[in-house]
C-alpha cells in the first residue's frame, strides 16, 4: 500500500511540473510574437535549442523572473521541430507560458519573421516592456539586464 500510495504521489508531482504543450510556429504567429504592440504586459520571447547549454541558463533566469513578476508572460520558441525531448529542459527548469517549436516552414522565414536582424545565434531574447519597447538579446542574458528591459 505504501508503494502505490508513493507511486501515486509521484505521478502527481510530475504532472504539476509538465508545462504547456508545444504549438507548431508559423510565419503569421511568428510575427505577432515579434510585434512590440501585440504585448501589452512585460514579455519575454525566449529562442532556444536542446542542444544550446547557454539557452538553458538564459530560461533559468527568465523562469526565475516570472516566479518574482507574475504579470510577466513567458514565450518560448524552440528553433527546431517539435519533439518529446523539447520539453524535458522547459519542464525541469518550471518554466511557464506558451511555448512554440518551428513549424513546417522554412526556418529561415520564421527567423526573419521573428526578428529580421537576427542571424540565428542562439541564445536570442526579445524582451518587450508592454509599452511599446522592445529590446533584442543575443547570447546569455543577466537578471539585472533583463528587468531593466522588462521596465521591472
Amino acid at each position: 500500500m505504501k508503494v502505490l500510495t508513493l507511486l501515486f504521489v509521484f505521478c502527481l508531482a510530475g504532472a504539476a511540473v509538465a508545462g504547456e504543450p508545444f504549438h507548431a510556429l508559423d510565419r503569421g504567429q511568428a510575427a505577432v510574437l515579434a510585434d512590440p504592440a501585440a504585448h501589452a504586459v512585460p514579455t519575454v520571447v525566449a529562442l532556444w535549442s536542446a542542444d544550446c547549454a547557454y539557452c538553458k541558463k538564459n530560461l533559468a533566469v527568465f523562469a526565475a523572473l516570472a516566479r518574482a513578476h507574475p504579470g510577466l508572460r513567458l514565450v518560448t520558441v524552440a528553433t527546431e521541430p517539435v519533439a518529446e525531448a523539447e520539453a524535458e529542459p522547459l519542464d525541469r527548469l518550471a518554466v511557464p507560458g506558451p511555448r512554440y517549436a518551428y513549424g513546417m516552414e522554412a526556418p529561415e522565414a520564421l527567423a526573419h519573421a521573428l526578428d529580421g536582424r537576427w542571424r540565428g545565434e542562439l541564445p536570442r531574447t526579445l524582451l518587450f516592456d508592454g509599452r511599446g519597447g522592445c529590446v533584442a538579446v543575443s547570447g546569455v542574458i543577466g537578471e539585472a539586464e533583463a528587468r531593466q528591459a522588462l521596465g521591472f
